[in-house]
């Protein structure tokens, strides 16, 4: 996974906004410091899914999901007619 640091301006204030990417499960040392999480899946493919929910699990079990904002992200980039979308809003909606 890739660092990236950026400061931006909310409300006239300054903020330093540090993003990691992850490729593995979460840690205990990882939960500790995230402030939000943002988990991306594919629509069309029910692996990436369980693997969110999983990684989703790991994260509640270190820090309850109340305390960190998250973000759930369905990607559809690969939806077509031979490949169709198979997790639906509610069942996403759901794990938020």
């Amino acid at each position: 996974g890739g660092q990236f640091k950026r400061e931006v301006m909310v409300d006239g204030q300054s903020h330093l906004l540090l993003i990691r990417e992850e490729g593995g499960a979460p840690d205990a040392k990882f939960a500790s410091w995230a402030d939000a999480v943002i988990f991306v899946f594919s629509l069309e493919n029910e692996s990436s899914f369980e693997e969110v929910t999983q990684l989703h699990a790991l994260l509640s079990g270190y820090r309850g999901t109340s305390e960190v904002a998250l973000a759930l992200v369905g990607t559809q980039d690969k939806i077509s007619s031979s490949n169709p979308r198979v997790i639906e809003d509610a069942r996403a909606q759901a794990l938020c």
